[in-house]
């Protein structure tokens, strides 16, 4: 059998450093949201063993991907003895704030079963999912979520569109664990156990930023990401194409995740292919792309 399936990338609207858990990790808040840049994933039967193959050279083909992760974890839990081969097609950069070895895990979770035939509860899904990645139970869903514990606690909420982004990456590596261990002490302090935002306040602001016209609202401000200023303090040029993307017309530009890449939003095309053509010129990589809904996702 074979099936192959995209693997959509994320940015996060917000991303808030709430303080430290007892278990070493942040408790976090953030807005999660698919966009429709999307690696390529192609599941093919073979009698054992776990087999994978990409054409970037930087992707590991081991136990290190988050595939071969995700399609071992998968034959534990089920107790099964099966074989696979997945052949991955990246369009995504890798270790860019995009999610995109979270997304490739969670969609071999999802087309294994469907291979397998297997059929397991959405619970038993995030709970393998967690166990490779806090960003992996996000992609079971898509659309615009609200994430919380380690990110890895997600809940629909009212969709946020853009359909004039652009995601500029400058191949800049920043490991997650270098930039959380970076954070200023006021974001490491204990964290409160009280989530200090209500699901209804989030689905709000979700509904309202649904609106074109709110894109040049002040209340545009909402969106932040604390991550931000360690990886700013490191790498300067992420700060440096944040602004220029502004100069150039975006109406908000921030970091996604942890980095490196960096999202804006335009009013129209013709600013953003502008903006893509003078960063291009620079030697960024630059990626036109609009938001991927949970309907469409």
């Amino acid at each position: 059998m074979r099936l192959t399936l995209p693997s959509r990338a994320k940015i996060n609207w917000t991303l808030e450093i709430l303080g430290k858990r007892p278990d070493g990790y942040h408790e976090l808040r953030t807005l999660l949201q698919t966009v429709d840049l999307a690696d390529t994933l192609t599941f093919t039967t073979i009698e054992s063993g776990i087999s994978i193959e990409c054409d970037h050279p930087e992707v590991p083909l081991d136990e290190r991907n988050l595939v071969h992760k995700a399609a071992r974890l998968l034959l534990d839990h089920a107790g099964i003895e099966r074989g696979v081969r997945i052949e991955i097609t990246k369009r995504i950069p890798t270790a860019a704030g995009l999610g995109g070895g979270s997304s490739n895990a969670a969609v071999t979770l999802l087309a294994l079963c469907q291979i397998w035939g297997l059929d397991l509860k959405m619970s038993e899904l995030v709970s393998l999912g967690s166990r490779i990645g806090a960003d992996v139970p996000f992609f079971f869903i898509g659309g615009t979520c609200l994430g919380i514990g380690r990110g890895d606690e997600v809940y629909p909420v009212g969709e946020i569109t853009s359909e004039f982004m652009l995601l500029v990456n400058g191949g800049i590596l920043v490991p997650s664990r270098d930039v959380y261990t970076s954070l200023p002490t006021h974001l490491t302090n204990p964290a409160n156990p009280v989530i200090p935002v209500s699901h209804r306040v989030v689905c709000e602001t979700s509904r309202r930023a649904s609106t074109p016209a709110l894109l040049l609202d002040p209340e545009l401000e909402w969106m932040r990401n604390d991550l931000e200023l360690p990886v700013f303090a490191k790498h300067p040029r992420i700060a440096t194409v944040r602004q220029q993307l502004l100069d150039l017309g975006a109406c908000k530009s921030m970091m996604s995740g942890s980095g490196s890449t960096v999202f804006a939003l335009f009013d129209d095309d013709h600013r953003r292919q502008q903006a893509a053509d003078t960063l291009r010129h620079n030697g960024w990589w630059c990626a036109p792309v609009k938001t991927v809904s949970r309907k469409d996702y």
